[in-house]
């Protein structure tokens, strides 16, 4: 029985520390982001250096995720309103590829102005850490992480409208 409780203890111990050490090598502020290249709903293929030297709002979403669903046709507005800013949308679609006709049944309803990519093995999901949706990460020109935040956000609100502005000023 001692011996059943130590090796859970270390079990315990050692699951602690794996967490621990995903929590903190997540890229987050500062971090340089992960390269990719994906491609898009529309079959063009989209690689994140592509954008360098521009604000690049990147968003992991999921067509079956109800939060997902609410939140983007204020990320449609926002991609309408400051398009003229130069900050660069990529939204990319955590949908398994089986349902890549319920990502494009999505699109069409939506009228996105930005491509919708597909990450049906969840590769860049993982190179990023993003294991709920939605999460965006804001990407400066520099291509460093400056802002990542996991949930829904409000696109028409006050305070997101702000800081994607002081950001974009950056």
């Amino acid at each position: 029985m001692k011996r059943l409780w130590i090796f859970l203890l270390i079990a315990g111990i050692a699951i602690t520390a794996v967490s621990a050490f995903q929590y903190f090598t997540c890229p987050g502020k500062g971090d340089p982001a992960p390269l990719f290249s994906l491609t898009s709903l529309d079959s063009k293929s989209v690689s994140l250096d592509g954008f360098r030297g521009r604000p690049i709002l990147l968003h992991f979403f999921a067509t079956w995720c109800g939060m997902c669903q609410q939140e983007f046709p204020s990320l449609v507005r926002l991609a309408n309103d400051l398009e003229e800013d130069g900050l660069v949308i990529l939204v990319i679609s955590e949908d398994d590829s089986r349902d890549c006709a319920a990502v494009r049944t999505f699109a069409e309803a939506m009228k996105p102005s930005f491509p919708i990519l597909l990450d049906a093995d969840g590769k860049v999901a993982d190179s990023f850490q993003s294991w709920a949706v939605p999460e965006t990460f804001f990407i400066k020109r520099d291509g460093t992480i400056a802002w990542r935040h996991t949930g829904p956000i409000s696109w028409d609100s006050e305070k997101a409208r702000k800081m994607i502005k002081k950001l974009l000023a950056e």
